[in-house]
C-alpha cells in the first residue's frame, strides 16, 4: 500500500515487478489484490489507476479494451489515512512518500510543539497503525533525520520499536528544492533508526575548543534600541577573511560577543563547495551577531585557534563529514562542535 498514493508514481514503480497475465484483465485482476492506495483526491486516484493500466498494456503488448476504470484496482481508492485504522493494519508493507509541507501549531504531539514537517506526523501515524511485521520502503526529508529540532522525534520513533539504516539520495527534483533520503523501516528492538555512518568523536572536535551558540540578533523581531553595537550579519560578513573588523553598528540591548571569534554561516547545503563558511572577527568593541550566523567563541580567548578553526572548517575533510551528518539545509550548533579537530601537518 502507498497510503498517500496521488498519481501512483510508487505503485507503479512497484508494479513493474508484478508478473503479467496471459491477458489484459487477468493482470489488473492480479495487480488489484496486490496494490492498495489512498488519496484525498479522486481524480488523482483515477490518474493512478489509467497509468497501471497503460503499464499493464505496454508490458504485456495488450490490446483488449476495459469498460470502466473504477472497477479495477479495488484497493486503490479515495480516503484519508488519518481516518482509516483498518485498511492501514492489513498490508504486508507501505511505499510511502509523504506530503513535506510544513504544519503550523500542532497540537496534542509528544514529540513537538510549534509547526512541524508533515512528513514526520504521517510517518508516526503510520508507523502507530500498520501491523508490526509490516516494512515501510520511505521516502524522507533529510530534516528528519538530521535536523535539531527533529531530535525528539527519532527518539519517539526508537521507543515504538522500530529501526532503518538510510541512503542520502540530493535534492529531491529539479523544483523541489529539498533533499531527501531512502529508507526501510522495519520492527526492531537492536537497530537503530537513521544512525549517521560517521565516526564518534570524543576528545577531538570542535567543541573541545570552542563553545558553538547562535547569533542573538533576529533583524525582524528586534527594534533598533538600546546602546550602539558593532553589528554582523550573513550578508556583511566576508567569506574566509581571518582578520575582519566589523564598522557597522545598530542599536541593540541583547547578549553582544567579545572578539576574538568565528561566524560560521548556517545556512549550508550539500551542493556547497564549503559547508561550513567561517570569517575570523577581530577588534577590542563588543559585536552583536544576526541570528543566521553561528559563533564560535574560543576557551582560551585568543586568536590563533579562530584561524587555525578557519583552516580546520575548509579542509575536505571537514566537507565529508557534515555530507554524511547533516545534509539538510541549517547547520546546528550541535554538528559543528562535533566536526573532527584535524591538526596542521605544521
Amino acid at each position: 500500500m502507498d497510503p498517500t498514493c496521488g498519481i501512483g508514481d510508487l505503485l507503479l514503480a512497484y508494479a513493474e515487478k508484478l508478473p503479467i497475465g496471459k491477458s489484459l484483465s487477468q493482470t489488473l485482476e492480479l495487480w488489484g489484490r496486490k496494490l492498495a492506495g489512498l488519496d484525498l483526491d479522486r481524480d488523482l486516484i483515477r490518474l493512478a489507476k489509467a497509468r497501471l493500466v497503460i503499464q499493464a498494456r505496454l508490458r504485456g503488448d495488450f490490446k483488449d479494451d476495459i469498460d470502466c476504470i473504477e472497477s479495477i484496482f479495488p484497493l486503490i481508492r479515495v480516503g484519508d489515512m488519518f481516518s482509516t485504522s483498518s485498511e492501514l493494519s492489513q498490508p504486508d508493507g507501505f511505499l510511502f512518500n509523504p506530503p513535506f509541507g510544513v504544519i503550523k501549531d500542532v497540537s496534542g504531539c509528544d514529540w513537538s510543539a510549534g509547526s512541524v514537517n508533515s512528513a514526520a506526523l504521517f510517518l508516526v501515524e503510520l508507523i502507530e497503525r500498520k501491523k508490526d511485521s509490516a516494512a515501510i520502503s520511505a521516502l524522507l526529508p533529510e530534516v528528519l533525520r538530521c535536523g535539531s529540532r527533529y531530535a525528539a522525534f527519532r527518539n519517539y520513533l526508537r521507543g515504538m520499536g522500530v529501526g532503518g539504516n538510510y541512503t542520502s539520495l540530493g535534492r529531491f527534483d529539479t523544483w523541489a528544492d529539498v533533499d531527501v533520503f531512502s529508507t526501510l523501516i522495519a520492527a526492531s528492538q537492536q537497530e537503530k533508526i537513521w544512525d549517521a555512518d560517521v565516526e564518534t568523536v570524543d576528545q577531538n572536535s570542535v567543541g573541545d575548543r570552542f563553545d558553538v551558540r547562535v547569533g542573538t540578533v533576529v533583524p525582524h523581531r528586534h527594534k533598533n534600541r538600546g546602546p550602539w553595537r558593532r553589528y554582523i550579519c550573513a550578508k556583511s560578513t566576508p567569506r574566509w577573511n581571518v582578520n575582519f573588523e566589523p564598522t557597522t553598528s545598530r542599536r541593540f540591548s541583547g547578549t553582544t560577543f567579545m572578539p576574538p571569534f568565528v561566524v560560521v554561516r548556517r545556512t549550508s547545503s550539500p551542493s556547497d563547495r564549503y559547508r561550513a563558511v567561517a570569517t575570523v572577527v577581530v577588534g577590542d568593541r563588543p559585536v552583536a551577531v544576526e541570528n543566521h550566523l553561528l559563533v564560535l567563541l574560543p576557551h582560551d580567548k585568543k586568536l590563533k585557534g579562530c584561524v587555525e578553526l578557519s583552516r580546520v572548517l575548509a579542509l575536505d575533510e571537514t566537507n565529508d563529514y557534515l555530507n554524511t551528518a547533516m545534509r539538510c539545509r541549517h547547520l546546528t550548533t550541535g554538528i559543528v562542535g562535533q566536526i573532527p579537530w584535524i591538526p596542521s601537518d605544521g
